[in-house]
């Protein structure tokens, strides 16, 4: 007998059910090679026409869907697949067992949001009157998909195979699957780049493959930064140019374009957004700036009565039809006119740059219904999900997470039901996020009866939550002003109120899946993972999507939710999870306009700075060891640079270098702690020292801020300094001096 049987047989039927746990074997450009095994837990049962089922629905994360066939765990695991080839899976296990006389509750179908899954009734299908084990495959893979740079393959396992005719449950024992590639033979989705594989998403690669650290460690890192686009209606184009001018002051290089040069039809813009990211493969970030008859929606056609309504079909730009992996992150500005798109602007820069004071961002809320017990992801009734995300951000830090459920729940909820007057003042006193999860529709959502006309009166001036809703309806903006939409429009004493952004639905939202893509935005903003961190409102937004679209790949309602929960909002905005500090940052206040590059002092280590001039980027840099370098082109002009560093969390710098042919300066007076010569350089450079006797330290570093030599020494006016330079490849480096508390750097060049 097994170790599996023997482990089993000590414990009573009620005890059966088993978690997660995938183990890369082997990876090689012709094969992956994963394991699963199973590791126990309790699930509970149910009581159908006086007989007791198992009910792994209410103990498990995911079940299979299929109305009235055996709802069985399965689990899921992305594999990274080169770039062409056909792939193949093989599958090997270690042996299963038999359990005889086992019940096993069926499915309720994949249910949407406007049911209560209480109030629907256990049907059985045609798979309980078939003698065959259901699902009929130990483990199979869905078509491989493109994400940006990269392709890749979704395995399904399913350990858990049931006969209702006889009521054999039968689990197997270390399934392992062999993802077998044949570069020979043409496959499904293949890529054809050259160059890196690790740009923007590379954490994104990191957390979703498997294999993703073998597999991208033969490609040579590139830095990329990622760009924006923006696709307006021409009448907004003037509003919109404080918000381009801003991104670019940033680091983010930004294109406007209008729909005189895109086209008007989705398809016209579809195919002007994929020519876009053929030219400019750095494209991460899109924004559509209109209503649906400003800038349309595509439809994936009808669902039911529903139009599948999507602005993430934009997004989606390498693959086939069914490759529903976006390349980019989309959201919008919503607006049918200047009055209505203006707060949304105002908000998003007064946001980013002069948040207000105070700690608001670190305080939260969660508003949800008593119902989806058993039924949602996790199993969890949407109440409890919420209370287990308040948790995790509790954890992270948060000061306060405002509990809003219906009925009495204990804890910090208050008896009885939530209602908007108490829900608007939450958010006046000041919340950085804001989940709902439950019943809605177009304006509004049922718990608490919180309208578009609620989130009117807010006076949350300055302190704006990201709204996440897990609803009906609340993104159905083509036909009216949606719930999301009012959020993003809202003003009080004609300032920008509401929120920074807000995801609602567009149809009838699915029950279990999308609680996965909230789960996993709390993830991200409690920075759960080392290998996948997300900073923007479109970051997190969307890399939550993925991995919903990954842990229900078999799931119809899955690739919905992909398709028609609609981001309304910046996707490029940094999103707040602390109270903000100061960044502080020095340079020259002068050059000379045949500089190549500027040396930026900051107190923040990876905070990015940026170089523009005359409304252009000129380069970008992130601090390491207390300073960045930033590289460009002999300047054009005369006009002044902009110097501009960011973090998340921070208050941003800004500061101005006045170009001409004056003498290099910086921005105290450390400008006369030492000169260098000769410049340019062989074999050695002498420092002449300037200051008074004291004691001095002296760094010599490259471009990329790694400090090469480092002296401490006692100096005094003067003093001459001597280094040898042999070991050093020719190029440029840069020399600093700290002397009683200032500091100077200069550039020099070695031949």
């Amino acid at each position: 007998m097994s170790k599996l049987a023997l482990f089993l047989g000590s414990y009573v039927l009620c005890c059966w059910t088993f978690g997660q746990n995938f183990t890369l074997i082997s990876a090689s450009e012709e094969a992956i090679v994963m394991q699963h095994t199973l590791e126990q837990k309790n699930v509970a049962t149910v009581s159908i026409q006086q007989y007791d089922y198992l009910n792994y629905a209410h103990s498990f994360k995911i079940v299979s869907g299929e109305k009235g066939a055996p709802a069985l765990p399965f689990f899921t695991e992305s594999v990274l697949l080169p770039d062409v080839g056909d792939v193949q899976l093989d599958i090997e296990h270690d042996g299963f067992v038999d359990y005889p006389d086992v019940r096993v509750a069926p499915s309720k179908g994949a249910l949407k949001r406007d049911q209560n899954p209480s109030e629907i009734q256990y049907t059985f299908g045609e798979a309980y009157s078939t003698d065959a084990f259901y699902p009929s495959e130990i483990a199979y893979m869905d078509h491989p998909f493109i994400l940006r740079k990269t392709r890749g393959v979704t395995i399904r396992v399913n350990p858990y195979q049931y006969n209702p005719v006889t009521k054999v449950l039968r689990v197997y024992e270390n399934i392992r699957v062999r993802v077998v590639v044949n570069e020979q033979v043409p496959g499904m989705n293949e890529l054809h780049l050259t160059g890196s594989k690790l740009d923007g998403f590379t954490n994104l690669y990191m957390d979703h493959y498997i294999n993703s650290q073998d597999a991208l460690k033969r490609y040579t890192p590139l830095e990329e930064s990622g760009d924006l686009l923006i696709i307006t209606h021409p009448a907004f184009v003037n509003e919109m140019q404080p918000f381009v001018d801003w991104k670019i002051q940033k680091g983010i290089k930004t294109t406007l374009v209008t729909t005189d040069i895109t086209g008007t039809t989705d398809t016209d813009i579809k195919e002007y957004i994929e020519g876009f990211y053929t030219a400019d493969p750095a494209l991460l970030y899109i924004l559509l700036v209109g209503d649906h008859e400003q800038i349309p929606s595509h439809t994936y056609g009808n669902s039911g009565s529903e139009q599948l309504w999507s602005d993430s079909y934009y997004a989606q730009l390498s693959g086939g039809t069914d490759d529903y992996y976006p390349e980019v992150f989309i959201g919008r500005f919503s607006a049918s006119s200047v009055a209505e798109l203006v707060p949304q602007i105002e908000r998003t820069l007064e946001y980013e740059k002069n948040p207000a004071s105070g700690n608001w961002m670190m305080n939260a809320a969660g508003v949800g219904s008593n119902e989806g017990y058993g039924y949602g992801d996790d199993g969890e009734a949407d109440w409890e999900h919420l209370r287990n995300i308040r948790t995790k951000l509790m954890e992270f830090g948060y000061v306060d997470v405002h509990e809003f459920y219906e009925a009495s729940q204990g804890g910090l909820d208050a008896p009885g039901n939530p209602n908007s007057v108490m829900i608007n003042a939450a958010v006046d006193s000041g919340i950085g996020l804001f989940n709902y999860t439950g019943h809605g529709w177009t304006e509004g959502i049922s718990t608490g009866d919180y309208t578009n006309g609620s989130v009117n009166q807010l006076q949350n001036n300055g302190k704006y939550p990201f709204v996440v809703s897990v609803a009906c309806n609340n993104g159905t903006f083509v036909s009216a002003t949606c719930f999301a939409e009012s959020w993003l429009r809202a003003t009080h004493a004609g300032m920008p109120s509401g929120a920074i952004a807000a995801a609602g639905s567009s149809i009838l939202m699915a029950w279990a899946e999308p609680m996965q893509t909230q789960d996993e935005i709390a993830e991200l903003i409690a920075e759960s993972y080392s290998t996948n961190r997300k900073t923007t409102v479109g970051g997190l937004f969307y890399n939550s999507q993925m991995s919903m679209l990954e842990a229900y790949s078999a799931s119809t309602t899955a690739r919905e939710v992909m398709q028609t929960w609609v981001l309304f909002g910046d996707p490029s905005c940094v999103f707040r999870t602390k109270a903000t500090l100061d960044l502080t940052a020095s340079h020259v206040p002068n050059v000379p306009q045949t500089t190549t590059s500027v040396v930026v002092n900051c107190n923040t280590e990876e905070a990015l700075v940026a170089i523009v001039q005359d409304g252009e980027l000129l380069g970008t840099g992130t601090v390491n060891g207390g300073l960045a370098v930033i590289h460009f082109p002999v300047l054009a002009s005369n006009l002044p640079l902009t110097v501009t560093a960011t973090k998340q969390n921070y208050r941003p710098y800004r500061g101005t270098i006045q170009v001409g042919d004056g003498p290099l300066g910086i921005e105290s007076s450390s400008i006369d702690l030492f000169t260098i010569a000769p410049n340019p350089a062989s074999g050695f450079i002498d420092i002449y020292m300037n200051s008074t006797t004291s004691t001095a330290q002296i760094e010599l570093m490259d471009v990329s801020g790694k400090v090469l030599y480092a002296e401490q020494f006692e100096t005094n006016t003067g003093m001459k300094k001597r280094i040898q330079t042999d070991e050093f490849s020719r190029g440029v480096y840069f020399v600093t001096v700290y002397d009683n508390g200032l500091s100077a750097t200069r550039k020099i060049i070695l031949n």
